[in-house]
């Protein structure tokens, strides 16, 4: 099986072992990534022009098509304004034109046929649990861990069609095979603070506080995550900003998962360490 690669803007620059580790991942589950010339997915421009941010994601897949690929991406974010712009750009008529004028001044065209998958949803429903429970190695200790699913790839439901918004379970699904133990977070599909942290970072970091509290309340030894606004949020805690982690580690899934799968540390982590006691 053969997918672009979407790796966003964020992961190559500031969380370098969520694109190691999925890598990882996706090779010992015989995935071949094919790296694009892609641009941003065009989320960040979303409240200064919504037109440049459809164009923007348009444009990714329009450059996919070219080659044939679906795309997958770990960053639900950026999985989350694929399906937003997939859906303006198909029900609006004058936005469609807009964006087709402009892709045709870079000879390029998108005929729809582009599918996008998250991390998650591609292992559940393409690869599926049976096939990823034969490769697990060894299982993971039962530590206590809760959830971050992160409400770009939820919400709205009738536009990303990724999974129940209100009752989710693939994250519980794929995280329950690597042998943790997975903890009920009543917090677990709710916003982490990131998508306000520049204007209103007083408010994203009290949002942030409550998840640490609720978290270790539910006796949580660790949050997982598989979106990189969630990750990145979470590890303001080990800066200078005044939260309390309530010794609390956030966790990568795909470290996490291929870990279980018995894939070197070395090639899930730059300085080859993973930073639990999971084993």
């Amino acid at each position: 099986m053969k997918l672009a690669y979407f790796s966003g803007c964020k992961i190559p620059f500031y969380m370098k072992d969520y694109d190691l580790s999925f890598k990882a991942v996706m090779l010992q589950l015989g995935v071949e990534l094919v790296e694009l010339p892609f641009n941003c997915c065009g989320y960040p421009a979303r409240k200064d022009s919504f037109e440049i941010s459809i164009l923007s994601s348009i444009k990714n897949l329009a450059i996919a098509q070219q080659q044939g690929l679906d795309m997958i991406t770990p960053c639900k974010c950026c999985f989350g304004q694929f399906k937003h712009a997939q859906f303006w750009y198909q029900t609006t008529p004058g936005l469609k034109a807009r964006v087709d004028e402009w892709l045709a001044s870079e000879n390029l065209t998108w005929e729809g046929q582009t599918q996008v998958k998250h991390l998650l949803s591609f292992l559940t429903h393409d690869i599926g649990l049976a096939r990823i429970q034969k490769q697990i190695r060894k299982k993971l200790s039962p530590k206590k861990v809760v959830v971050q699913y992160g409400y770009h790839a939820l919400r709205p439901f009738s536009i990303t069609g990724f999974d129940n918004p209100f009752a989710p379970k693939i994250f519980e699904q794929l995280l329950s095979l690597t042998g943790v133990e997975i903890v009920n977070w009543s917090k677990s599909t709710e916003c982490c603070g990131s998508p306000i942290s520049t204007d209103n970072r007083e408010l994203s970091l009290k949002i942030l506080q409550n998840k640490f509290n609720t978290a270790k309340k539910a006796g949580a030894d660790y949050i997982c995550t598989a979106c990189t606004p969630c990750q990145m949020q979470y590890e303001i805690a080990t800066s200078d900003a005044p939260v309390d982690d309530q010794n609390l580690t956030t966790l990568l899934f795909t470290q996490i998962l291929g870990a279980a799968m018995g894939v070197p540390g070395k090639k899930l982590s730059e300085t080859g360490e993973l930073p639990w006691d999971l084993f």
